[in-house]
């Protein structure tokens, strides 16, 4: 077994709830133990923090799209078994015509491309949201284009560790410390912020372990 301690850093932690920062993502095949997860505010007002982690074991079922056109902002699926509020993120196939408030989205699926939230509107249908709180209210971004066959919707599972805690001018806050977390293979550790530009993250990792 070997034991590889490092640290991750991010300057300037998003405040886009559709494109969070991703501090880690475990490898394959790998377990890693979160040793510490520090968060500083470097602006001049306070700011919130929110730490969550995208379990990959907790994932649902992906979800395809049927090869329908988009109207009124709703996606047509086969039988989603969404929930309103479940977080998603497109992968595309082929030449995909789909746009999320005027974004094409650029890749299959990577941590680079947006995550949204689900507004269920019946069994095979949903609309998106910019944020959980947009999709409970039932705010829909606008939505056009067509799918494809293949296109899938891939639900993430994400678990809040702490939930818009506050950070103080000048401050600091110890999201993890002394009692550890573990994350296994492909999880990912993700961070957001409610300024941009705002908040520094640095997470020291024990990577490989059994």
């Amino acid at each position: 077994m070997a034991n590889n301690f490092f640290n991750k850093t991010n300057r300037n932690v998003s405040a886009d709830h559709n494109l969070p920062t991703y501090v880690y993502s475990v490898p394959t095949s790998k377990k890693t133990i979160v040793i510490e997860l520090d968060v500083a505010n470097r602006s001049t007002a306070s700011q919130t923090i929110s730490v969550m982690i995208d379990d990959f074991t907790a994932k649902g079922s992906n979800i395809a799209s049927t090869a329908a056109s988009i109207s009124n902002n709703t996606i047509v699926s086969a039988t989603h078994g969404f929930t309103t509020g479940d977080v998603v993120r497109l992968t595309k196939s082929g030449s995909t015509a789909i746009r999320v408030s005027g974004v094409e989205p650029a890749t299959a699926g990577a941590n680079t491309d947006p995550v949204y939230y689900v507004i269920v509107v019946n069994a095979t249908s949903f609309k998106l949201a910019s944020s959980h709180s947009n999709a409970t209210a039932g705010t829909a971004l606008t939505v056009t284009g067509s799918t494809v066959t293949g296109d899938i919707w891939n639900k993430l599972a994400f678990t809040y560790i702490v939930r818009d805690a506050p950070i103080p001018i000048g401050g600091a806050l110890k999201v993890i410390a002394g009692q550890k977390l573990v994350m296994e293979a492909t999880d990912s550790m993700i961070v957001q912020t409610s300024s941009a530009n705002s908040v520094d993250s640095i997470a020291s990792i024990l990577e490989d372990v059994s």
